[in-house]
């Protein structure tokens, strides 16, 4: 669209020119089209650029946020099933935590536009961002030592606590479901 207009606007300044009167004019009229055409040029690729650079962070916020989703998930499903996988909780919690130190590099782009869930509080607070990381860290943690210990009675409540530490970051600084990218792609599709 942008090549378009940009086109249209050189035919009509050309058609300018062909009137001009005076060599000076026309000089004038040449310089300027070549000005604006620079600058249009010049500023399309940084801004396509920058939109493949945020899509880009989008993508990796994604796969580390899955890196969190899969561990937790394998945790649930051991839980839920009374799977008999001998120091796997303890493992993808302990992967979990690890993973706690990718969040906040993956989230210092400030980005809320396109596929993705952040809200701009991530941003306006920092602060309360890096201390819910930190206590899904903690808990977490606390998980694989629960898990390691192999005492079913403390697994169930530090998992509890691990949830509650995952809610305490998507409260704040993730779109609730119905405000999800994923609900409105789904809706035109």
């Amino acid at each position: 669209i942008h090549g378009i207009v940009l086109e249209e606007l050189m035919i009509r300044i050309f058609a300018s020119l062909t009137r001009a009167s005076s060599v000076r004019l026309r000089f004038a009229v040449v310089s300027g089209m070549l000005a604006v055409s620079t600058a249009m040029m010049g500023a399309l690729p940084a801004r396509a650029d920058s939109h493949a650079a945020d899509e880009a962070y989008i993508k990796y916020r994604q796969s580390v946020m899955s890196i969190v989703g899969t561990h937790m998930g394998a945790i649930a499903d051991i839980m839920k099933n009374g799977l008999d996988v001998p120091g796997a909780i303890a493992q993808n919690a302990a992967q979990m935590a690890e993973a706690a130190s990718l969040i906040a590099p993956a989230f210092r782009r400030p980005i809320t536009a396109g596929p993705t869930d952040s809200k701009a509080e991530i941003w306006e607070d920092w602060a309360k961002f890096e201390q819910a990381i930190a206590d899904y860290e903690q808990a977490a943690r606390e998980l694989a030592i629960a898990a390691s210990a192999d005492d079913p009675s403390r697994v169930g409540p530090a998992m509890k606590a691990l949830g509650g530490s995952c809610g305490g970051c998507h409260k704040p600084f993730r779109k609730p479901k119905e405000e999800s990218y994923k609900s409105h792609d789904h809706e035109h599709h």
